[in-house]
């Protein structure tokens, strides 16, 4: 018998598990029509290695419409469920034999913690997760803080960029720009980003940050800008990179798509995160800049020195001392896309734990799996 994995929602849903499991490795089961997709509220793949059918429901309702009949015709059930606030989905999910409830938090942002009560409270039989959350940290909980790397390959597009990127030699130092390039956005919850500058002593008068979200365009269609970044990250020098978290914030750290078109491109890069972010991509293989310019980052005032190190030097350097550290680190740079398209690539570590989970093994919380 097949087994079922069932999500609810196409726009968030569709692109991580294409990222879990590889769009080469599923098979589209619905009719590739346009009119058609409009039409139905359901999407259905197969995964030939778990003998698992991948059902997608549009909407809510469309879930709680099908027939529990329908369910029971398969082995196992598992359920992606995040509608938390919703009584009748956990009472469906419930009803069904062989069914396990599971949770996966893929958007890399932080819970809140009247979040944190209602997975508690649902008690899930498994959570993957790329948010650091010590207060679910158990035998049913995993951490994988690249997982948002393989939702953003597909809900920003980047799926599509990975042989036109690979086709266009990157260039080596440029003295016709800027020394350093930043994104910076410092209102409301971000102006953190803003203080840090302050802080830095010579960083502010080094930057010329672009925020180029202006208007309602902008609003309406936020996912188009990450191809802004095509020009601006392949093309600049020195790319200083913020992180979407405070990086006091050392507790529930993330990674988001920020860092993940930093080493997309290839280029050097220097982050502003948490500390354990830094030491972790640098584990995995992947060279961070801040690391040039301290030996280690066991602190938020590590992390900041590395920036003030930084600034030191490029702002007391000559161009020709610029261009060669850039150059060489440049070269150090571009192996950041193979780590980086290694891990993307790599679906058996996923696949293990989807076949312990169908078979019952759900307590798999084993640092060697991911």
């Amino acid at each position: 018998m097949e087994n079922i994995i069932v999500f609810i929602n196409y726009s968030n849903q569709i692109p991580i598990v294409l990222g879990m499991f590889g769009k080469e490795n599923l098979e589209y089961q619905s009719k590739f029509d346009a009119m058609e997709f409009d039409n139905t509220n359901t999407q259905i793949y197969y995964h030939p290695k778990l003998n698992s059918k991948i059902y997608f429901y549009r909407h809510l309702g469309d879930f709680l419409n099908e027939s529990d009949d329908f369910f029971n015709k398969f082995a196992n059930c598992l359920f992606f469920v995040e509608n938390l606030d919703n009584k009748y989905v956990i009472d469906k999910v419930n009803r069904i034999p062989n069914s396990k409830k599971l949770f996966i938090w893929h958007y890399a942002e932080v819970f809140e913690k009247g979040f944190i009560d209602k997975i508690k409270s649902i008690k899930y039989d498994f959570i993957l997760s790329g948010s650091n959350r010590p207060e679910l940290i158990g035998n049913n909980f995993e951490l994988d803080l690249l997982l948002p790397f393989r939702y953003f390959r597909y809900y920003i597009g980047y799926y599509y960029l990975e042989e036109l990127v690979s086709n266009i030699p990157i260039p080596k130092y440029d003295t016709n720009k800027s020394k350093v390039f930043s994104y910076i956005r410092a209102n409301r919850d971000s102006s953190w980003r803003k203080q840090f500058i302050d802080s830095i002593d010579g960083l502010s008068s080094l930057l010329n940050p672009k925020n180029s979200a202006n208007d309602a365009y902008d609003l309406l269609y936020p996912k188009y800008k990450h191809f802004e970044a095509i020009n601006d990250y392949l093309y600049c020098n020195f790319n200083l990179l913020f992180e979407t978290i405070n990086p006091k914030n050392n507790s529930e750290y993330f990674i988001t798509e920020k860092t993940f078109k930093g080493l997309f491109f290839g280029k050097p890069i220097l982050l502003v995160a948490s500390y354990p972010i830094l030491n972790f991509l640098k584990e995995k293989g992947f060279y961070i800049g801040n690391f040039e310019f301290i030996n280690k980052i066991n602190s938020e005032n590590d992390m900041k020195q590395s920036i003030q190190n930084f600034t030191n030097w490029i702002n007391s350097a000559s161009t020709d001392e610029i261009e060669s550290k850039y150059n060489q680190m440049l070269e150090l740079s571009i192996n950041n896309k193979k780590v980086l398209f290694d891990y993307l690539n790599d679906y058996s570590k996923i696949e293990l734990i989807f076949k312990k989970i169908l078979n019952g093994e759900i307590n798999i919380n084993n640092k060697n799996i991911i």
